[in-house]
């Protein structure tokens, strides 16, 4: 990685520590730019999509996400996440910075502030997951980005990362990973 990027993710991460999401959210950016300044299309991605923790609901943000292109990134999966946003303008601009996965007598679920995803774990490396009633349109994209955070919320820079298989709102599995990557099974 770029030490520019690496700069601009340490001032993230600062903001973050003082409260500043708004700065945080622009260092982020700032990152996924000089990511693509440098065509560092990998570092460029996970910089944008951690802008996108920070506010969920982030057009601008999805928006460099799709322009990345098939780049470092799905597509796809991108464009499905800015035509779910442009349909549903009354979804809170909620962060998953602090998900986490709990469980009550309703099952799990993962709750970022509010009641996100609905989660079953089918195996030792499988996870279920179904959005609640208020994201019942929830892309693909979205829903890996706030379980990503919630199972890993320190994500390690080195080794090998950990991956799980999420069947995500009864699509066909994927392997997330803990740096937010995902792909076909």
């Amino acid at each position: 990685m770029n030490i520019e990027i690496r700069e601009a993710l340490a001032d993230a991460e600062r903001a973050i520590a003082e409260g500043d999401r708004r700065a945080a959210a622009r260092a982020y950016v700032d990152a996924g730019d000089l990511g693509v300044r440098y065509q560092l299309w990998r570092s460029a991605a996970r910089s944008y999509r951690f802008a996108l923790e920070l506010d969920l609901a982030s057009p601008a943000v999805v928006a460099k996400l799709v322009a990345l292109g098939p780049r470092g990134t799905r597509t796809a999966d991108w464009l499905d996440y800015a035509t779910a946003l442009d349909a549903h303008p009354d979804w809170p601009h909620a962060s998953c910075l602090r998900a986490q996965v709990l469980i009550d007598d309703r099952g799990g679920y993962v709750d970022c502030g509010l009641r996100v995803l609905r989660l079953a774990m089918t195996g030792d490396d499988h996870v279920e997951a179904q959005p609640e009633p208020l994201f019942s349109e929830m892309p693909l994209a979205m829903g890996l980005v706030v379980l990503r955070r919630a199972m890993w919320p320190n994500a390690r820079e080195s080794g090998s990362p950990m991956r799980l298989r999420v069947t995500f709102a009864r699509r066909p599995p994927v392997w997330l990973d803990e740096l937010g990557d995902w792909e076909s099974t």
